[in-house]
């Protein structure tokens, strides 16, 4: 089921205690997609896949996706651990990137994260892909 399916937009400015995802506005392509199953019977870690890839405007988070991360997760009510983040690269081959958060310190109610990207594995496509097939057919119906 979608949570979301869009373009996510910034502005670059401080509206609230979280830092902007950038000091300049940018757009990614974000599909949330919740992955509990139909039935809710199926229990994953990751109960949430997080797809995002650029539109080409304004600036870019790849480099460093933490602050983008914290906001969707405060936008739309997800916890950063149980979300798989993946970055869609749009390219033929190694497609996918996944972005995996380590928590390093804490202060007040906010957490610092490590941040690391890896090339998708190969069950981890299989399941991105099927997550896109399922959107289209709910998007369809």
């Amino acid at each position: 089921m979608a949570i979301f399916n869009g373009i996510y937009r910034w502005d670059g400015t401080k509206k609230d205690d979280l830092e902007p995802i950038a000091w300049y506005p940018g757009s990614y392509d974000v599909k949330i997609l919740d992955r509990c199953g139909k039935e809710g019977k199926v229990k994953h870690f990751k109960t949430t896949i997080c797809l995002y890839a650029r539109t080409g405007e304004g600036q870019s988070i790849s480099a460093s996706p933490e602050k983008f991360a914290k906001r969707i997760c405060n936008d739309f009510a997800l916890d950063i651990d149980r979300v798989l983040w993946v970055e869609d690269l749009l390219t033929e081959r190694d497609r996918y990137d996944v972005i995996l958060f380590t928590r390093t310190g804490k202060m007040g109610k906010g957490f610092f994260y490590r941040t690391e990207k890896r090339q998708a594995r190969e069950a981890e496509v299989k399941m991105i892909q099927q997550a896109l097939a399922d959107l289209l057919i709910e998007s369809t119906a």
